[in-house]
């Protein structure tokens, strides 16, 4: 347990209430995993050399430390257990700059992406990166997961919208490299190892991100495709199409669609067409007639050439929000079948119809209670893919052993955007080659040598 010696060297550090234990800390939600808040204490720093100074006494002690951001992950990487201490930068949430000339943000690593998205806005820019969980989700938690998202087809992950990083290292020391300039040369790009290591190599305090123009007119529509192929060949024909601007394309296989539509939808749409596939896309223009008319004239042109079954456009911002509703809450398949799993994959796009029927059969193949679940965000291959019993889960081993069949052999990756945490360590020590594993191993003991940073995850 963490000794009253210590507790009392962090209250110097951060003030009373920054310092959060047993009964005002059983007043904070622990987020997607009940586990989150184990460790029972939690610091709170209100700046970098406060983060700093956190760290320092901790390596001194050997007293590992599990960062925290909005603990919206959902691959476990802010589980945490007593005798560790959660590092929180809920109070680190300042805008320090946003330059409509320049397209930057320079914010600290406890902002909400929804703040930033809101700040942006007001300039006509975008933070070109969204995710559903936009409303508690942090800046500095999505870069330490590397989180993707919607848009990532056309603006990137978040590796691809942070121009420069401030860390604070296991030992306490600080890392400024707040560049905000893309052409920048200086050596080894040591941001990118922080990047996706989910503080298991310091703790990302302040970031400068790179921000894009905002969307114009919206056009939104429900589509329903004869194949995932077909999905595939029209979201690349309106990539191509010179009037139209894509901006978001997001899948649903059959199962899915079915059961969102049924649980969450309006009655138009829990009746719309079945087909195997369905895509919510969504493009602007310069008004909204144009956006309309150009989406639905490059519908029409797809249903003649057979790549559409149906489609339906949003006439309103009702119906717009009803259309995405069934895609964003997709707790909705937990609600209906808490027995079973989830699992984060990409597959090329090029694969994805071998893919799906491969785990239909997969799914039909584990017997007639097992139901299977696969939606995600189309352009860059993301799939979201849940695997559930009737009143009980399915074996773990077999159902691992279905979705991960031939995906490497395809060019896929095992873990997209949610991180590998403690949920996919197993699939990291398995698939990942050897000597890239060799290598994150050896730099973890490089940068942290006690083993302080959120022990346990990915390689610690």
């Amino acid at each position: 347990m963490i000794t009253e010696d210590i507790l009392a060297a962090l209250r110097l550090i951060v003030g009373a209430s920054g310092l959060k234990t047993a009964d005002t800390l059983s007043l904070i939600h622990p987020g997607a995993d009940p586990h989150n808040l184990d460790a029972g204490v939690m610091v709170v720093p209100r700046n970098t050399d406060q983060v700093a100074a956190i760290l320092s006494l901790c390596n001194m002690h050997r007293i590992a430390v599990v960062p925290h951001g909005g603990r919206t992950g959902l691959a476990g990487g802010a589980v945490s257990s007593p005798g560790e201490i959660i590092l929180s930068l809920a109070a680190m949430t300042r805008i320090e700059s946003l330059s409509a000339p320049a397209g930057i943000a320079i914010v600290e690593g406890g902002v909400t992406l929804q703040t930033l998205q809101e700040a942006a806005a007001s300039a006509n820019l975008s933070v070109g990166i969204d995710i559903a969980s936009r409303g508690s989700a942090t800046i500095g938690g999505m870069i330490s997961t590397n989180a993707g998202g919607m848009e990532a087809f056309r603006l990137g992950v978040m590796r691809h919208r942070v121009l420069g990083l401030e860390v604070v290292l296991p030992d306490g020391s600080i890392m400024r490299d707040m560049v905000q300039v893309a052409k920048s040369n200086e050596g080894y790009d040591l941001k990118q190892l922080f990047i996706g290591a989910e503080g298991t190599l310091g703790i990302v305090t302040r970031a400068v991100i790179r921000l894009a123009p905002g969307d114009a007119f919206t056009a939104t529509a429900l589509v329903a495709c004869p194949s995932a192929a077909n999905a595939v060949a029209l979201f690349q024909k309106l990539q191509h199409n010179r009037g139209i601007h894509l901006l978001r394309a997001e899948f649903m296989a059959r199962n899915y669609f079915a059961l969102a539509s049924s649980l969450l939808g309006p009655a138009t749409l829990a009746a719309f067409t079945e087909a195997p596939a369905y895509l919510i896309l969504e493009t602007d223009a310069a008004n909204q007639r144009q956006a309309l008319s150009a989406l639905e004239q490059a519908l029409a042109d797809s249903i003649e050439e057979g790549l559409v079954a149906d489609a339906i456009l949003a006439q309103s911002e009702k119906d717009r929000s009803e259309i995405w509703n069934i895609r964003e809450d997709s707790n909705v398949i937990t609600r209906a079948y808490p027995h079973g799993y989830w699992f984060d994959i990409s597959v090329p796009l090029q694969e994805l119809d071998t893919w799906l029927r491969q785990f239909d059969q997969g799914i039909a193949d584990l017997g007639p209670d097992i139901r299977g679940f696969a939606f995600g965000h189309l352009g860059d291959g993301n799939l979201h893919v849940g695997v559930a019993g009737e009143s009980t889960n399915p074996p773990k081993d077999k159902v691992r052993a279905m979705i991960y069949a031939n995906l490497k052999e395809m060019g896929g990756s095992f873990s997209a955007e949610h991180g590998i945490g403690l949920e996919k360590k197993p699939e990291l020590m398995a698939l990942i080659d050897p000597v890239k594993l060799a290598l994150m191993q050896s730099i973890k003991r490089t940068f942290d040598p006690k083993g302080i940073m959120n022990p346990g995850k990915i390689v610690g």
